[in-house]
């Protein structure tokens, strides 16, 4: 039998870390472009991703 990952699986993320996104999501000039904590980690990680390419770093 064959293991497959799920489309959508769950991380766990440090209780500190979160804690720290959350208190940045709930800033007034971050509310209205992440609308919760998975978008904001979702865009976070794209944009560092997309950064370290550009580098060379693959």
């Amino acid at each position: 039998m064959v293991k497959t990952k799920e489309v959508s699986s769950v991380v766990k993320i440090d209780p500190q870390l979160l804690e720290r996104v959350e208190s940045f999501i709930k800033k007034d000039e971050n509310r209205l472009k992440f609308a919760n904590k998975k978008q904001f980690i979702d865009i976070a990680v794209h944009e560092f991703l997309k950064e370290s390419l550009k580098g060379g770093d693959r």
